[in-house]
């Protein structure tokens, strides 16, 4: 079958045209939420693919850390798989790129057939507080702006907390990598559950780590999460004591994305990566020998 690369863009229209094309093929269709506060020119994306079936949903307001993200991605989910079905859902960044060929993914895909590509996170101090008491500014005043609303949020947190407003009472949930390569069958129990997600994670805050493991009810699914975490490179850089953001990637780290097990990365930005785009395009095209081993550990 058929691969769904779902794409939740912001911004840079130029690097999300290079992601567009590397993955412009036959066997894969393009799904791409572009945010509805974007004000850069995205029409250099119109007839970009040759070859993939190229979709664009429903622009919304996507806040950082705002339930938004929970909707958007359960948006790009949802409109894929009235189309589907597919093999696996990849759901991307604007600034993610493959690192492997479209031939190597879909023969690694194939190779561990029916696994989930989960990167499974550590939990963090005051984690419960994402999901147990309502963030009612996040999306709204709040974001990724650490200013007065921010602490007024984490406030009424408290006091919800003190006054016994708890939405979720259960063990603490867990937390993972948005960024995820999932099955049909996952997908399915997402998308029948859509609305009680979207009514349950309204005014959270950050769960976009959180909903999809807590929402797939098959009992079996937690024996599906790959060992190989997400088949993801990112390296997490704290630039200050409350901003810790994905290093821009450059031709410095070609060595590392020949790794068998990292089929993406993030983050690219021109002109930093420019190389880098370059040295994988050049790698990926031709057809590239097919390697799944774990020679690289």
């Amino acid at each position: 079958m058929k691969h769904a690369f779902l794409i939740i863009a912001h911004d840079r229209p130029n690097e999300l045209s290079r992601l567009i094309q590397a993955l412009d093929d036959d066997r894969n269709d393009i799904y791409v939420h572009i945010d509805k506060k974007a004000h850069a020119d995205f029409s250099v994306l119109e007839g970009i693919a040759e070859h993939s079936r190229l979709f664009f949903i429903p622009r919304m307001h996507v806040t950082w850390g705002g339930s938004s993200q929970v909707d958007v991605e359960l948006a790009l989910f949802s409109q894929a798989f009235k189309n589907g079905p597919y093999a696996y859902y990849h759901l991307l960044s604007g600034v993610d790129y493959p690192v492997k060929s479209n031939d190597y993914i879909h023969e690694y895909c194939e190779q561990y057939k029916g696994l989930n590509f989960i990167q499974i996170e550590h939990e963090l101090p005051r984690q419960r507080m994402r999901y147990e008491q309502y963030h009612l500014l996040q999306n709204t005043l709040v974001g990724k702006k650490r200013n007065i609303f921010k602490y007024i949020d984490f406030g009424q947190c408290t006091l919800q907390s003190l006054v016994g407003i708890h939405r979720h009472t259960g063990p603490t949930l867990q937390r993972y990598i948005n960024w995820v390569s999932i099955t049909q069958q996952a997908v399915t129990d997402l998308v029948e559950h859509a609305n009680e997600i979207h009514k349950r994670y309204r005014w959270t805050y950050c769960c976009d780590e959180i909903f999809l493991l807590e929402s797939i009810h098959d009992p079996c699914f937690r024996d599906t999460i790959a060992p190989q975490g997400n088949l993801r490179y990112i390296e997490w850089v704290d630039f200050s004591k409350h901003d810790s953001s994905p290093r821009v990637l450059t031709i410095d780290d070609l060595p590392t994305l020949e790794k068998p097990d990292y089929l993406f990365a993030r983050k690219f930005n021109l002109p930093q990566s420019e190389s880098l785009y370059d040295a994988l395009n050049a790698r990926n095209s031709p057809k590239q020998p097919k390697d799944f081993s774990d020679e690289q550990k």
